[in-house]
């Protein structure tokens, strides 16, 4: 399965440095399931929605929210990646599964990081019956906080990559996205 992420892009960074579109940034800190002994890859099956969720929390949008100062010289890119179609993805927006857990809906879009990161965990932690050394589940998969038609997984299966591509406002993506999200395009020249 394709799926797509927004990371801070150097073209010249090499594998395991920052700014390449497989770099594992330890320690993860403020995402939802993020946990100190493991990295989790924030993805979606949709361009539109990575590039929702990174900049969904700006009120406008314009050329400088592509800038990443904390990596000299980076710019927010797209990565398409690819993932094992036979993942094994458990479905937050199944009732069943989250009577299972024993959790609500709030518990999971609810932006309390010691809530989402303790499902989170215990997700990841979950062992085959017939095998404990054998985890349950590849990734987790539930609906964004800024539109719930978008989908967000959380995979600790590494993807492979497929692709990158330079973001702007006229990237196809960002401007689905903005229009979803009713985010004003400020269009300057950029310096």
């Amino acid at each position: 399965m394709l799926v797509y992420r927004v990371f801070p892009y150097l073209a010249a960074a090499r594998e395991g440095q920052p700014g390449h579109p497989l770099y594992e940034h330890t320690p993860q800190r403020g995402g939802r399931v993020d946990h100190p002994d493991y990295y989790v890859w924030y993805v979606s099956r949709n361009a539109e929605a990575a590039c929702g969720e990174v900049f969904g929390n700006l009120g406008e949008w314009d050329e400088s929210m592509f800038d990443f100062p904390l990596v000299p010289g980076a710019r927010r890119a797209l990565g398409t990646y690819s993932l094992p179609d036979d993942l094994r993805v458990l479905d937050l927006d199944d009732p069943r599964q989250l009577m299972r857990l024993s959790l609500r809906p709030t518990q999971i879009v609810a932006r309390n990081l010691p809530v989402t990161q303790a499902w989170g965990h215990r997700i990841w932690d979950e062992r085959q019956v017939d095998d404990p050394n054998e985890r349950v589940w590849d990734a987790v998969q539930w609906w964004s906080y800024h539109r719930p038609t978008w989908n967000v997984i959380a995979s600790w299966r590494r993807p492979s990559l497929v692709d990158v591509a330079a973001l702007s406002v006229e990237h196809p993506a960002v401007k689905e996205a903005g229009a979803a999200l009713i985010r004003p395009m400020i269009r300057t020249a950029r310096t």
